[in-house]
């Protein structure tokens, strides 16, 4: 289990706390797969971003829900 609001460090974290998220096996959060498409909804993203977001990630909630993907999140993250 993630620490809540703990911004992930890598892109392998990334996937994990995703797939922990939407209950699937990280495998299955590919790069571009759209994570609505697996589940991810917008009180998912706002629960997500703003728990980075008081742990100091510099971001807006709007980014993440614009571009769901693994790989897009994680440049955001690491930007």
């Amino acid at each position: 289990m993630s620490k809540q609001g703990v911004i992930p460090d890598s892109k392998p974290e990334l996937q994990r706390i995703l797939a922990e998220r939407l209950g699937v096996n990280p495998s299955e959060v590919a790069d571009d797969v759209n994570l609505q498409d697996l589940g991810m909804d917008s009180i998912g993203v706002m629960g997500m971003v703003s728990g980075w977001q008081r742990n100091g990630l510099r971001v807006d909630i709007a980014e993440f829900a614009a571009a769901p993907s693994l790989k897009a999140w994680w440049q955001l993250i690491s930007g």
